[in-house]
């Protein structure tokens, strides 16, 4: 039986030729959160019908459509999709050029309307018929901008609205004609966002240099990666996050140590152009305010990175006593830790091995 529906797919595009592997871990991470923050963005009730790749298959059955409503549809999404990588510009804290190109990605819609038909795939019930062809090849156009909607002519002509920028392309089944709006103009709605400002407590605890052969981006990827934390870090009996993120600052973990959970936070700071910088910072340490730990890493060429830990603190009213036992303690245990990991890296460990068994 056929019905009439609204086909609405929301696509993204940028992310090309990416040669390094955790350039393409992160990018998988970077399109996942933001698909899933178009599907939670969804307010005129669209099922959702499949995830293709790096755009969302949308639908909803009907015989009339608000041309106001979609467009108000397209534009929640449009504004939470650039607010999201707007905060990547301040929030990110890795370099790799899926992370710090994200802010270069783009989003169009294709809107279509007309019957379609359903054929279930076991459990599965998925829209089917021509006009889901349709709907999919305009994916491919001859727009001349980045961001903009196509709709069709089949949803025009269920408006009283004239819309500009009217195209007839040929596909392999015949011409359609479609209009397209730009959206690039709505970006003067997106709120602010602010910087991160950097914060660093008063009292350092801790500060020691290592020189480790490995690359600095392969080290950078196996110290800010909780998927890795646990391979290295001693002491630490779990680990919760959210997974399949990438770590950003603002991002919140837990860690169970000696049966206590303590929640630490992901930051970052100011450091040279030719440094990448990743640290933490948690209020869950008896006798102090805060406590800030920073990896500062450098590529010193030959495959070594120079790598620098720091460990600051704010200490509650009389906590500045314990200062000196504090010390000792970073000592022991960020030296185990230094030395695991140098242990980790040194057995052939790759995070390009990793990856590929999770892909």
């Amino acid at each position: 039986m056929t019905q009439n529906a609204i086909l609405f797919i929301p696509d993204i595009s940028g992310f090309t030729e990416f040669v390094h592997n955790t350039d393409i871990y992160h990018s998988r991470h970077i399109i996942s959160e933001l698909l899933e923050l178009l599907i939670d963005t969804n307010s005129m009730g669209l099922e959702l019908a499949e995830v293709e790749g790096d755009a969302l298959f949308m639908y909803k059955l009907g015989d009339h459509l608000d041309l106001e409503v979609i467009n108000q549809q397209i534009e929640q999404m449009y504004l939470a999709f650039h607010t999201h990588l707007k905060r990547y510009e301040f929030q990110r804290i890795c370099n790799c050029g899926a992370c710090s190109s994200a802010y270069n990605l783009s989003l169009k819609f294709i809107v279509h309307f007309g019957e379609i038909e359903f054929i279930q795939i076991k459990n599965s019930r998925k829209p089917y018929g021509s006009n889901v062809i349709i709907a999919h090849r305009l994916l491919k156009n001859e727009v001349p901008i980045d961001e903009y909607a196509i709709f069709t002519k089949d949803v025009i002509s269920q408006t009283n609205i004239t819309l500009t920028n009217s195209v007839s392309t040929a596909y392999d089944f015949g011409n359609i004609t479609f209009s397209y709006t730009p959206l690039h103009d709505l970006k003067v709605k997106l709120p602010e966002v602010k910087p991160i400002p950097d914060d660093i407590p008063k009292h350092k605890l801790f500060d020691n240099t290592e020189i480790i052969q490995v690359p600095v981006l392969e080290l950078y990827e196996v110290i800010s990666n909780f998927d890795y934390r646990l391979l290295w870090v001693k002491g630490v009996n779990r680990l919760e996050y959210e997974k399949n993120k990438v770590n950003r600052s603002g991002l919140k973990h837990q860690c169970l140590i000696n049966k206590k959970q303590i929640e630490q936070t992901t930051i970052k700071k100011d450091v040279d152009k030719n440094q990448l910088v990743y640290g933490e910072s948690t209020k869950e340490i008896p006798f102090t305010k805060r406590v800030n730990m920073y990896f500062v890493l450098e590529d010193i060429g030959n495959g070594f990175t120079k790598l620098n830990i720091e460990v600051f603190a704010d200490f509650k009213p009389f906590g500045i006593l314990m200062k000196s036992l504090m010390k000792k303690n970073f000592q022991k245990s960020i030296s185990e830790n230094i030395k695991a990991l140098i242990l980790l890296i040194d057995s052939g460990f790759t995070t390009e091995q990793t990856n590929n068994q999770t892909s």
